[in-house]
């Protein structure tokens, strides 16, 4: 045999792919790791200046607090599904059908899956009894699902009950007189035409009255004037206001505390600035004066508690304040109303917005741990679960003394992959919120780094480094146990 021969053909062989290897690994590895000791530019040489920045700066503590997060809440909700799913699904007749479910999401790319959850976790405006919102978003739409507690009939109701003359009908009215005109004014400009607004002028009716009870209509509808509903509402209750003279103050304050609070606030906040300009008062007790105003305002208006003498600038004149009072605005006849259930902001707000990102990976990479844990439970021999079962032995008692032991190995590889890919989390992240609103992670660092406006090649090379000495260990424990499971067969 031509040893000669033999070592020039599996160098022929394997030359490829050890050249692309080299062009596509080891270069990238051994170059980020030289840019990673030199400046901004690549130009100067800088030592770990480049490591300490990675390890003390304030966002990528933020990132190695959040990834910490995603590798063990991604992990244990990965592997955990995976195989809860694997086993209930392994000796069902639609087994099939349910691991391609599972497995699906694996087959959308990582950018349409973040995407697809923005949509889920979108969030509108949230509603309000004088100006409804409809979330598009399915979790704020199933939190908002329910009507407000209270709407703007109540409102009106209340007023009534207060002497106002203004009654549920009258606010309708005057709503449908002003989308009529509305809707005729479309017709003549061409924006309608007339078979589409006389089929809008046939549900007119009942579309204000179920808009008094918190039913916005629909966007699909052609509404010219929907936007300004709310607003008519509230002038129709002022016109009734004005009909009670002095005694409109009374009533506003009874239904709409806020508004009356509102003006004390502002009367009294203008005075404290006067007086801070004109050195009567500190600054210091201008501040003091100004956390302890809305207190003292709520208290005089609902209990007539009139506060304490001290450095108040207008105190003696909030008796006159509040008389003047003989209107309502949109905003505080809804501080008035309960709201009821408010959407969530899923993706900005602290804690839950990281939570919100992890179900997101967790609903890409379940199917893939679900695959890999049914097709080792398949290896597993029948004859341990009947002779367990025959020695008596429960569902529970064989899932956690015969499965999971048997599984150990590949739960193993599975779990280090795990691992590996959340150590790597990018795509969901950067799509999702960027790294905003305390959602950093230290791949979406590193590509803001290099790609931002900073264009900070060394930081970003450090930070790449550290990922990988991260990553390496895990990959060579994962190769170990992949090894010593095959040594097994």
């Amino acid at each position: 045999m031509d040893v000669n021969g033999s070592r020039w053909r599996s160098l022929l062989f394997t030359g490829p792919a050890i050249f692309l290897l080299f062009v596509l690994m080891v270069y990238p590895t051994l170059d980020t790791i030289r840019l990673s000791v030199l400046d901004r530019q690549a130009e100067q040489f800088v030592g770990l200046d480049n490591y300490v920045y990675a390890i003390t700066s304030p966002r990528m503590q933020e990132a190695f607090r959040n990834n910490l997060i995603w590798l063990v809440v991604f992990t244990a909700g990965t592997v955990g599904l995976g195989l809860l799913i694997a086993t209930l699904t392994d000796r069902v007749k639609y087994e099939a059908l349910a691991k391609s479910v599972i497995f699906l999401p694996m087959a959308i790319s990582f950018v349409g899956a973040g995407v697809i959850w923005r949509f889920v976790y979108d969030l509108r405006p949230p509603g309000t009894p004088l100006q409804p919102g409809q979330q598009i978003g399915l979790l704020n739409a199933i939190v908002t699902g329910a009507n407000a507690d209270q709407t703007l009939a109540d409102a009106i109701r209340a007023f009534n009950a207060r002497g106002v003359p203004v009654t549920e009908a009258e606010v309708a009215d005057v709503i449908i007189a002003r989308e009529t005109e509305a809707l005729q004014e479309a017709v003549a400009d061409g924006t309608l035409t007339q078979e589409q607004a006389d089929s809008l002028l046939a549900v007119l009716p009942q579309r204000a009255r179920d808009y008094l009870t918190g039913v916005v209509p629909s966007f699909r509808e052609q509404w010219q004037n929907v936007g300004n509903w709310s607003r008519l509402a509230i002038a129709s209750i002022n016109d009734g206001l004005q009909t009670l003279g002095a005694e409109a103050s009374t009533v506003v304050c009874s239904v709409a505390a806020s508004e009356c609070v509102e003006e004390l606030i502002d009367m009294e906040e203008d005075a404290i600035d006067e007086a801070v300009d004109a050195d009567r008062l500190s600054s210091d007790d201008a501040d003091a004066l100004r956390a302890a105003l809305p207190e003292a305002a709520q208290a005089f208006v609902a209990q007539g508690v009139r506060p304490a003498p001290g450095q108040w600038q207008t105190a003696d004149q909030w008796d006159a304040i509040i008389a003047d009072v003989d209107s309502v605005s949109i905003r505080s006849l809804n501080t008035a109303l309960d709201t009821g259930a408010q959407p969530i902001d899923w993706l900005r707000q602290p804690i839950i917005n990281n939570f919100a990102l992890i179900i997101v990976g967790v609903w890409i990479w379940t199917g893939f741990c679900t695959v890999v844990l049914s097709a080792s439970l398949k290896n597993i021999p029948a004859e341990l679960f009947e002779a367990a079962r025959v020695d008596g032995a429960n569902e529970f008692q064989i899932f956690f003394r015969i499965t999971i032991p048997q599984l150990m190995p590949t739960l193993t590889v599975v779990t280090t992959t795990m691992l590996i890919t959340v150590l790597k989390v990018f795509d969901i992240v950067y799509v999702m919120t960027a790294g905003n609103f305390g959602t950093e992670v230290i791949a979406n660092r590193m590509y803001l780094e290099m790609y931002g406006g900073q264009r900070e090649f060394g930081h970003a090379s450090a930070i790449a480094v550290i990922l990988m000495l991260a990553i390496v260990p895990v990959m060579i424990f994962n190769i170990i146990q992949f090894r010593r499971q095959e040594a097994t067969r």
